[in-house]
């Protein structure tokens, strides 16, 4: 670092000169000396949720099997010979559809949780697709907890966090009690002043 020379009223003062490199510093860190997210402490989703999606999910399907029997039954009862293969297709189709979404349900469900540390909250789900979002406090702008018709008939609601520099939710928490959502939309704007 080089040291300046200036003088005030008759005095010399000697005073660093910066540079870039003595403002900012960016050391890099080994990953493996990072805090390590601990999969044993995520707060398991309520019932109520899974109730939710399974409900939704089976009223998908149950109507998607009415969309697809009554042209089959059409078909059967008219003097065509048989049902056409595009019918087949979309049959095929739907069951590998319903599979998945199936799986997705089955062993997604219990992948989904939240965990709040000391100064960030992660939301994981999904099987087909893992996915772990971390949002730390000293970036949320604001929260809110949105509760749609079906969610109110099931009791659960979705917390929703806004950070600096986006123009929509950067982590939707769905299916959460309203009262822990609640609690912890209070807790983290409490954190997010703080920061």
């Amino acid at each position: 670092m080089q040291k300046n020379h200036f003088s005030k009223k008759g005095k010399a003062y000697l005073v660093p000169k910066l540079t870039m490199a003595d403002l900012f510093q960016n050391p890099s860190s080994r990953i493996d000396s990072l805090p390590q997210v601990d999969e044993s402490q995520f707060e398991p989703m309520p019932a109520r949720y899974k109730r939710l999606r399974w409900s939704v999910f089976m009223a998908v399907v149950i109507l998607g099997l009415a969309a697809l029997i009554f042209p089959a039954v059409w078909f059967a009862m008219s003097e065509e010979e048989s049902v056409p293969g595009v019918l087949w297709v979309v049959f095929a189709t739907m069951a590998v559809f319903i599979g998945i979404w199936a799986m997705e349900e089955l062993r997604g469900f219990p992948i989904r949780g939240v965990l709040v540390r000391d100064h960030d909250l992660t939301f994981r789900s999904g099987y087909w697709v893992r996915e772990m979002v971390t949002v730390p406090f000293n970036r949320i702008q604001h929260s809110e907890v949105s509760q749609g018709p079906l969610a109110r008939a099931f009791g659960v609601c979705t917390l929703k966090l806004y950070t600096a520099g986006s123009s929509g939710a950067n982590l939707r928490v769905p299916g959460l009690d309203f009262a822990r959502a609640q609690q912890l939309r209070a807790f983290l704007d409490e954190r997010a002043g703080q920061s």
